[in-house]
């Protein structure tokens, strides 16, 4: 019996063409890469470690290898963009956002040994990383970033930004304005000035007592609430940026996924 979290056909069909391009070349693959795909979404739906992998997704060494290519070569952050496309297109909407919200969550780290986990988050206490997400009006991840959490939201969301704006022309060509809250103003020049665009900080009403959710950007923190029920997620146990990076945004794209 499958996994709720496995991929249907019609997935499959959208996105398998980036997991086992047309054309590839070399010796054929002894697992399945759409058995590989449905191994890396258990790991990170379940939180379980590599060697309790099941039996039915192959050993657990290959698909591991497989991880690691995968995290290089940025094919799940190419299945976040298609994904995020086809869902806006299925909502009626433009293929491509015109506003972009950002934000960032700090969760502690659950690694023993070396790491690149520091200390920082509210008060500087937390000791483990920061998640730095940036999505659009539905609540789709655009793209992601993990790192130490003694970096400020502002240094982290640049280099974010930094990276998806740089062919903003062919990737995000209506793309007019980043709201953030009121943590986001130090990138009041970056945004405006280097990118021409604008920033659009929201605050709480004056006389706000207790928690009132901030519009539109009560939407990412709903895309935080979902990835925190992808169980890999519930703290960081990696050793490098590249992993943590990595798994979230396989989360993001088992998220998206189960919207198609």
């Amino acid at each position: 019996m499958a996994y709720p979290i496995e991929l249907t056909d019609p997935q499959w069909a959208l996105v398998g063409h980036l997991f086992e391009p047309p054309g590839r070349r070399g010796a054929p693959c002894q697992i399945p890469r759409r058995q590989m795909v449905n191994a890396m979404l258990f790991l990170a739906r379940t939180g379980c470690q590599w060697r309790y992998l099941p039996d039915r997704y192959g050993p657990w060494g290959a698909v591991w290898q497989q991880w690691r290519r995968w995290r290089a070569n940025g094919v799940w952050d190419r299945a976040m963009a298609l994904l995020a496309r086809e869902i806006r297109l299925k909502h009626g909407r433009e293929a491509t956002p015109s506003m972009l919200m950002i934000d960032a969550q700090t969760v502690r780290g659950g690694r023993a040994g070396p790491t690149f986990h520091e200390a920082g988050g509210r008060g500087g206490r937390t000791m483990g990383t920061k998640r730095t997400v940036v999505a659009e009006i539905l609540g789709l991840p655009i793209a992601v970033a993990a790192e130490s959490a003694r970096p400020h939201d502002v240094r982290s969301g640049r280099l974010l930004l930094r990276d998806l704006l740089k062919d903003r022309p062919q990737s995000l060509p209506r793309l007019q304005a980043i709201v953030a809250d009121r943590g986001y103003g130090g990138l009041q020049n970056f945004i405006t000035i280097r990118n021409g665009l604008t920033l659009d900080i929201k605050r709480k009403a004056p006389g706000t007592v207790g928690f009132k959710p901030i519009g539109p950007l009560w939407r990412i923190e709903h895309v935080f609430a979902q990835l925190g029920r992808w169980r890999r997620l519930a703290r960081c146990y990696e050793g490098s940026e590249a992993s943590a990076r990595a798994w979230l945004a396989v989360a993001s794209v088992g998220y998206m996924l189960a919207r198609t």
